[in-house]
């Protein structure tokens, strides 16, 4: 029997593969929970974490309050807990990964993937982005950044596909943790395998979307966001 990950089982600095962004600026994780062992960053925790769960899928109160900035954006309203309403969650399943990411660029989901951007846009030092996985909402965020900075489409679709190799260690992680397991967790009978991976295709069919859109920025503007946002986002994650 495998053992339990002890530490983040999907931490990465964005810039590690990136060498036109900042080091230590964007970090990406699964979601850090107590008794975790600290990771070789320094400062760490971060000093802003923008945490993408809904309620459901928290277990406990998040191990950084009190020494990190910890904003919550439920960027799924809902619908990855097993209380949601089956409709919303089949409905998510049947769209498939890219179609599950084009619906975060609408409606309230969009409202609050903009208030991530300027998190990240806004903060003093490094910002943590962490889901469940640290693969889709995580994902969705840390596309829309990159591609507002203008990082290239491979660079985008290549961050995302690392997660890929870390999966079974974070389902390991979330079967253990999740209060009221998700979707990729509790309802692995049921679903796609694809939703268990990080697929290129499905990071591609996102920027397919977010293209037909106008591209990242038009996009950003036409939500909600500002030029002045953007511009300081691409002034903090720049190298």
């Amino acid at each position: 029997m495998n053992a339990i990950p002890s530490g983040l089982a999907n931490l990465r600095d964005v810039a590690e593969a990136i060498p036109q962004l900042r080091s230590g600026a964007l970090l990406r994780s699964d979601a850090p929970h107590s008794g975790d062992a600290a990771p070789d960053i320094a400062p760490w925790p971060p000093p802003v974490v923008v945490d993408l769960r809904d309620e459901a899928e928290k277990s406990e109160r998040h191990p950084f309050l009190g020494r990190s900035r910890v904003v919550d954006l439920p960027l799924l309203g809902g619908r990855a807990s097993v209380e949601a309403e089956a409709s919303d969650r089949n409905g998510l399943l049947r769209a498939g990964l890219a179609g599950m990411y084009a619906s975060m660029l609408e409606g309230e989901a969009a409202a609050l993937l903009v208030r991530a951007i300027e998190e990240i846009a806004e903060a003093d030092g490094a910002v943590l982005v962490h889901c469940t996985a640290g693969k889709d909402r995580t994902g969705v965020t840390v596309a829309v950044a990159l591609a507002l900075v203008g990082v290239a489409r491979e660079d985008i679709v290549a961050d995302y596909v690392r997660t890929g190799a870390n999966m079974p260690r974070v389902l390991a992680r979330a079967r253990r943790t999740v209060a009221a397991w998700t979707v990729g967790a509790k309802l692995a009978l049921d679903i796609p395998r694809e939703i268990f991976a990080a697929p290129a295709p499905a990071m591609e069919g996102f920027l397919d979307r977010l293209d037909a859109r106008g591209g990242a920025e038009a996009w950003f503007l036409g939500v909600g966001g500002s030029p002045e946002t953007v511009a300081a986002l691409q002034q903090r994650l720049r190298a």
